[in-house]
């Protein structure tokens, strides 16, 4: 029997089969890409004083990415070959190895001025408590237009929400296998046999989601 998606043994699994976190179906978006939002907000809370945490570093695109204009950039993933590449990835950075289960690690204790998590780990919010300095925020952005667990954690956490995003922007899988890999990955394996009614020359068409939020203490 294959790992239940987003499980520790499916993520433990792509870790040995995939150098890098990234989705593994190839599309063709007829927009901007959906995650914009959460990159602006980013770039514009970043200041070169910052001390920012990253929940779930993956193979360290942003740590690599955005990690100069901080003065600390302080990531972990639980999966041990991304934390690796993340650390040859945007050797500036702090990378450690962490499952966001039980007490934080000394490392990882901050303050930070901001938490990210890109499609990461939704656990990083009970522990903001902890990790937050006081005027601290949480930028977060998921892979569907409504991730009703974030809000209601940030209330138990003591956090307000600030603003939240939702973007639909129209997408295509050029190929079967592409369909499939999707549907598997969103753990919608009901939906493969669309292709067979639904598929046009250009692929089957479908919504690239996302919804960004952002945080701050109540």
């Amino acid at each position: 029997m294959s790992d239940l998606p987003h499980s520790r043994a499916w993520y433990a699994r792509l870790g040995r089969e995939q150098s890098v976190y990234a989705h593994p179906w190839r599309r063709v978006l007829s927009g901007p890409d959906p995650e914009e939002t959460f990159d602006g907000l980013l770039a514009a809370l970043l200041t070169p004083q910052a001390q920012v945490l990253e929940a779930g570093c993956g193979h360290g695109p942003d740590a690599a990415r955005f990690g100069a204009r901080a003065a600390r950039w302080v990531a972990y993933d639980f999966v041990p070959e991304w934390v690796a590449a993340a650390q040859a990835n945007a050797p500036h950075a702090e990378v450690h190895l962490w499952d966001g289960r039980g007490e934080v690690p000394a490392p990882l204790r901050g303050p930070f001025d901001l938490i990210v998590s890109r499609r990461g780990p939704t656990s990083v919010i009970r522990h903001l408590p902890a990790l937050a300095a006081p005027d601290a925020r949480f930028l977060y952005v998921g892979p569907r237009l409504d991730v009703p667990q974030v809000p209601a954690e940030l209330e138990a956490a003591g956090w307000q929400v600030l603003g939240e995003w939702r973007a639909s922007v129209l997408a295509h899988a050029p190929t079967r296998a592409d369909w499939q890999r999707r549907c598997e990955w969103m753990d919608e394996p009901g939906r493969v046999a669309e292709w067979d009614w639904q598929a046009r020359a250009a692929g089957l068409p479908y919504r690239e989601e996302r919804y960004t939020v952002l945080a701050a203490p109540a």
